[in-house]
């Protein structure tokens, strides 16, 4: 049964959800997630998200797996032309700065080459 759902997604979550698909398959056993910032929200649920401290610009998949002195791996999706956001690059410079490896993806290949280099060493 096709979920029809899928006809809304734009390319960078066709991209997201193709990165997903590929992990699952080529490392089942690997931990990663999407922390969920993106998203319109009602006023109640704006205002828990401040409460709660949910941190603008966050990467769009986290897999932290530490790896030859690399704290985790961080994959932002991107579809050109667009680009990075100033919360985005204010949170990518934090994450260097606590050793996680991150990369800007603009396409699946360029993804998959990050994703296998991290993985594999």
């Amino acid at each position: 049964m096709k979920n029809w759902y899928k006809n809304f997604l734009g390319k960078e979550q066709l991209l997201h959800s193709s990165v997903c698909d590929y992990l699952d398959y080529k490392y089942p056993h690997i931990f990663y997630f999407h922390p969920h910032n993106e998203s319109k929200r009602s006023s109640y649920e704006r205002f828990l998200i401040k409460v709660m401290r949910l941190r603008p610009g966050m990467p769009d998949l986290l897999v932290p797996i530490p790896k030859k002195g690399i704290t985790g791996m961080a994959l932002e999706f991107k579809i050109k032309p667009n680009k990075l956001t100033r919360n985005q690059i204010k949170i990518i410079n934090i994450l260097n700065s606590y050793n996680w490896n991150v990369n800007i993806c603009y396409s699946f290949d360029q993804a998959k080459i990050y994703i296998d280099q991290y993985l594999k060493n």
